[in-house]
């Protein structure tokens, strides 16, 4: 059994090696054979490698591929690529001429829009329009900026809740949100932490500037719990300072379940005491492509006393559907306000109100 087995490479060793001692024994005739008919092959193997090096630059974008053949897919294939040719076109035209490793770099655009049914109100339409924009590689030190852009929408107003982190575009007063332009840069990223500072401009009849910094910090303990801790402080030229510190204990039930316990204290200069914002969530993966989240919470004041203002019991469903790019959500919400005024909060405990958000997603880039 063992000749058999090395039957075939003794044959091709001794193949190759006659040829090689015939090479030897008449080198006169040989190898002029050989020259001549391996002289032809090398260069039309030349002429077929310069040009393949040089088709990725002509048009790098070429590599995004359509999920369909419909006229939804062919209209969301148009928008990938005009998103992908400005970034390359940029990187070219300031002198960095190497090949991008992602033809989308840094780009994303986000447009969502909800119906919401309040018990007691009139159904609103929402529409919340998202764009992040990395700048090109022209410039060292600019490598990590994007750009972004958030619409007006009031579909902050009802998801954002007390004691969370302020968003520069909210009236804190009336949870009303206006568009804002800025530009954000990572001064610090590694990874169990992140140092990031952004600036920008509230798009309104009086603008109002912001400058806003973030750290954050995650440490996992044992093999299913992680501690997340962010400090947020912010400065805007109408609404002056605010500062939002966050703490995540989060622990891993399954690989794809989790239980979150996330709690937010946010300080408003001019205003007696903070806010504060305290809810456990309970998130599991059904499919591949959809997830639900269950959340409770609760959030109120500390001055003159601590008081809770609300409490709330809602469930979020969200899915991938038809294609990668497009999602809806269904967020059913049951809260109990506290009746009263929004000055001294010494208002009794309210009856149930039932609220109702469905959402529709699609996204470009990534």
């Amino acid at each position: 059994m063992g000749q058999p087995g090395t039957d075939p490479t003794t044959t091709t060793n001794n193949n190759l090696v006659s040829s090689e001692t015939n090479t030897g024994q008449n080198p006169d005739t040989t190898p002029s054979q050989e020259e001549s008919r391996e002289s032809p092959v090398p260069q039309p193997e030349a002429k077929t490698v310069t040009p393949e090096r040089v088709e990725p630059d002509v048009n790098p974008c070429a590599n995004i591929e359509v999920s369909g053949d419909t006229w939804l897919d062919q209209l969301h294939n148009y928008a990938e690529r005009n998103i992908c040719r400005p970034a390359v076109w940029f990187d070219h035209f300031f002198g960095d001429q190497r090949l991008l490793e992602d033809v989308r770099p840094g780009t994303f655009i986000k447009s969502r829009s909800a119906v919401r049914w309040t018990e007691g109100q009139k159904l609103k339409y929402l529409f919340d329009f998202h764009v992040q924009w990395q700048l090109p590689h022209w410039e060292r030190y600019l490598r990590r900026v994007r750009i972004y852009y958030d619409s007006n929408s009031e579909a902050t107003k009802f998801t954002t809740q007390p004691g969370q982190a302020i968003d520069p575009g909210i009236d804190p007063a009336t949870g009303v949100r206006k568009p804002v332009v800025g530009a954000r840069i990572d001064l610090y990223a590694r990874l169990r932490s992140l140092v990031s500072i952004d600036s920008g401009v509230k798009l309104s009849i009086h603008p109002d500037a912001f400058i806003r910094m973030r750290y954050e910090f995650a440490k996992p303990f044992g093999e299913v719990y992680l501690i997340r801790f962010s400090q947020i402080p912010m400065w805007q030229a109408v609404e002056h300072f605010t500062d939002t510190t966050q703490l995540d204990f989060e622990r891993t039930i399954t690989t794809f379940s989790l239980v979150r316990w996330a709690n937010n204290v946010t300080y408003t200069e001019g205003s007696n005491g903070v806010t504060w914002n305290t809810g456990v969530s309970f998130l599991t993966q059904l499919t591949p492509k959809s997830a639900i989240s269950y959340d409770t919470s609760m959030w109120g004041v500390n001055y003159p006393v601590w008081t809770v203002q609300n409490y709330r019991v809602g469930i979020k469903y969200r899915k991938n559907f038809y294609r990668p790019w497009l999602f809806f959500e269904f967020e059913p919400e049951v809260t109990w306000p506290r009746n009263g005024s929004q000055k001294d909060y010494t208002g009794q405990r309210g009856n149930s109100v039932y609220a109702f958000l469905a959402t529709f997603e699609i996204q470009f880039g990534q």
